[in-house]
């Protein structure tokens, strides 16, 4: 009942957000300007940055209603008020990046900073040991656990951010990863993600019609919060799920991203600098929008499924993911 009760009231808050995304982003001075002809940013009018706003206002909003009205205990309680400071800080160094475009070092590091704070408190948040799939031998990482989390979590920061060119997208993946962490979070949790799921399908549609973007507030606390409940996941249904499931789970994004750093690093370009050359931008090109955001989420979401009806087959699965991957990246590119 809480979990319907936070998914019915992160609803309508997305909704208000939508509804008057124009008036909070001049406030808050959270706007997207688009580009001169022939720039990168081709969106048709100022667009608020305050998607972010909803999804952090919606996380932190159902935390506070689980921590009053849930019976999860102290040890759920500790573990959420640090998912709370995780997703708000950053939000915040989003945001910033959003208003006052920090440097990539200085907000990557403010980034790594909060994660080790967070993860270094919550041992749920850490990734302590290895197992692949549920019949491989586990393997204990020790005091390489925390350094290999932050590297995990980082570069998921960094793959959502990079995937946020095209409208829908990372909503889009969200709802995936929503639906995913529902079926394998402990219940004492579930109402959290409930609400985030219901937020971001309202938020869905208004940034499908260009009311508002994610902005880096929402691609920072969206990637913080999915990374750390996806690891809560995996550490909780232990007997369920195995590592190949949680990499399954944002292949497609960090797939793309690994490959965008090769290719940028072999042609002496900033791994990190804006271009038209991500798997979105190729799709786009040869299909067009929403048709290439419907071949984009299948990708991501079939896979998954799959290996959700057949259990441990997720490895089978990761590689079909890589073979279609790389089958539409070249057929896209294919004149």
């Amino acid at each position: 009942m809480l979990a319907l009760i936070c998914a019915i009231g992160a609803a309508l808050a997305a909704f208000v957000v939508g509804r008057n995304a124009q008036p909070i982003g001049r406030a808050a001075g959270l706007l997207d300007f688009p580009d001169d002809a022939g720039g990168r940013k081709l969106h048709a009018m100022v667009t608020p940055l305050v998607g972010g706003v909803g999804l952090t206002l919606v996380t932190l909003g159902a935390i506070g209603a689980t921590l009053a009205f849930g019976d999860g205990g102290p040890t759920i309680e500790h573990d959420l008020k640090r998912l709370a400071l995780a997703v708000g800080a950053m939000f915040l160094i989003g945001a910033a990046d959003d208003r006052f475009e920090l440097s990539i070092r200085g907000r990557l590091a403010m980034a790594t900073l909060v994660l080790a704070l967070v993860v270094g408190f919550v041992p749920d948040f850490e990734i302590a040991f290895f197992r692949f799939d549920r019949s491989a031998a586990l393997v204990l990482l020790g005091t390489a656990g925390l350094p290999f989390t932050l590297l995990c979590l980082v570069g998921l920061l960094n793959a959502v951010n990079m995937a946020d060119g095209k409208n829908g997208i990372v909503l889009g993946l969200a709802l995936v990863w929503s639906v995913f962490l529902l079926a394998y979070l402990p219940a004492t949790v579930r109402p959290v993600i409930a609400a985030v799921a219901a937020a971001v399908a309202v938020l869905f549609a208004f940034n499908m019609r260009g009311r508002l973007f994610l902005g880096d507030g929402g691609s920072y606390a969206l990637s913080a919060l999915f990374g750390l409940l996806a690891i809560y996941a995996y550490n909780h249904a232990f007997g369920d799920i195995g590592g190949a499931d949680i990499v399954l789970l944002f292949t497609l994004p960090v797939l793309d991203t690994l490959r965008l750093l090769v290719t940028r690093i072999l042609h002496r370009r900033s791994p990190f600098a804006a271009g038209r050359d991500h798997l979105h931008h190729y799709i786009y090109a040869k299909v067009g929008w929403p048709i290439g955001l419907a071949v984009y989420l299948a990708l991501a979401a079939l896979p998954v499924a799959g290996a959700a009806l057949w259990p441990g087959s997720a490895l089978s699965w990761l590689g079909i993911t890589i073979i279609a991957y790389l089958a539409v990246l070249v057929a896209t590119q294919r004149r």
